[in-house]
């Protein structure tokens, strides 16, 4: 297995940028996922560590061996793909076996061990009940799989995986992540995984990289990622509901910081807090205005006043979930989601105090528009 590093690629399409001055590395052995919405440059990303893509500039290294000149099948990769790319004249079997039969590859296994690696990789997916099967036979789900085992049967220096388990139900897709941290942690696997899911992403990584138009947001590990993000966007694109953003006006009252957001919401903000808060502050209308983020869970909601900090809404919506129950606030220009464990009755327009988790308040430049959706 391999290290993969890159240093300050990209690619240019004519005069279109779709990826923009990367840099990592994935350790050998580690599970590394590079997320981000459609079209962020995921999937060209990885095309260029497989040399299907040429680099506009940069360096890609293989440890420290540059491969910027090598062709894919110098490499030594594993590529699964969204889409299928099964042979329709072969069997399952034949499918998943191709690789191992490469000029490559070819004669270093005998046809027992073959059959040997096919059928443990199908077992791990839960095909083999399918080997005898042709393309034409198989669900949607089933090609995927199989286009997955096709990636992970033979050992080489990384599996390249693009949205490899997209079209599957939530089920088998649940059951394939475990399948895949299993073999990753089994093997010792160094494997860089493109996904748009952020749970995939957090159940999965080891670390990863988040992906906004051709550029690196964050790259932490998925516990990082989730609690401090980088920015607004990094902020609302991992959880659901999204990260609760508002925007508001840092004023200074008898010595003390307060963020206000409107008549109904004014809180202090601790003084530990008021440095992070400022460094992010911008300009605008000759105020100084920050933008706030808080996870819904970080919330406390009682009929009762909670604390000297605590700050009364009206219910807007009530959604009642499987374990728990989502409330929904209205403020000035967006809505503030609050989750609270079971399920509970409360009064749409009732009056309820809130009470915000200042050690997991967070600050952001504005970067992206806030709509109350």
């Amino acid at each position: 297995m391999a290290e993969i590093r890159l240093e300050n690629v990209t690619k240019m399409y004519g005069r279109k940028v779709a990826v923009n001055d990367v840099s990592f590395s994935c350790k050998e052995g580690e599970f590394f996922t590079i997320i981000g919405p459609t079209g962020a440059g995921k999937t060209t990303i990885l095309k260029m560590i497989a040399g299907i893509e040429r680099i506009t500039s940069g360096k890609i290294y293989f440890n420290d061996r540059l491969v910027n000149e090598l062709p894919p099948q110098e490499r030594d990769v594993a590529m699964a793909f969204e889409g299928y790319n099964l042979y329709p004249h072969f069997s399952v079997y034949e499918n998943i076996a191709y690789p191992l039969r490469s000029p490559r590859v070819k004669g270093s296994l005998s046809p027992g061990e073959e059959r040997q690696r096919v059928e443990e990789i199908a077992s791990f997916l839960g095909i083999v009940e399918l080997l005898d099967r042709k393309p034409k036979q198989l669900s949607g789900g089933e090609k995927q799989r199989v286009g997955l085992a096709r990636a992970l049967v033979r050992k080489p220096q990384a599996y390249l995986l693009d949205e490899p388990i997209a079209h599957l139900d939530t089920r088998l897709k649940f059951s394939t992540q475990t399948i895949l941290k299993e073999l990753a942690s089994k093997l010792g696997s160094t494997i860089i995984y493109v996904t748009h899911d952020y749970q995939e992403a957090l159940g999965l990584s080891d670390r990863m990289a988040v992906l906004r138009k051709g550029v690196i947001e964050q790259l932490a590990t998925p516990e990082e990622v989730y609690s401090t993000p980088s920015s607004d966007f990094v902020g609302r694109f991992f959880g659901s509901p999204a990260i609760n953003l508002i925007d508001g006006e840092i004023i200074t009252r008898d010595n003390k910081v307060f963020f206000k957001a409107g008549d109904d919401f004014t809180i202090p903000i601790r003084q530990d807090l008021v440095g992070s808060m400022e460094k992010v502050a911008r300009q605008e209308d000759g105020k100084r205005m920050v933008r706030l983020g808080i996870r819904c869970h970080r919330i406390k909601v009682a009929k009762e006043k909670i604390s000297g900090e605590s700050f009364q809404l009206p219910i807007y919506a009530v959604t009642h979930e499987a374990e728990s129950t989502l409330i929904t606030f209205e403020l000035k220009d967006v809505f503030l989601q609050v989750r609270q464990g079971g399920r509970n009755d409360y009064a749409l327009s009732e009056r309820f105090w809130l009470d915000f988790d200042q050690d997991h308040l967070l600050f952001f430049k504005k970067t992206i528009e806030l709509s109350r959706t």
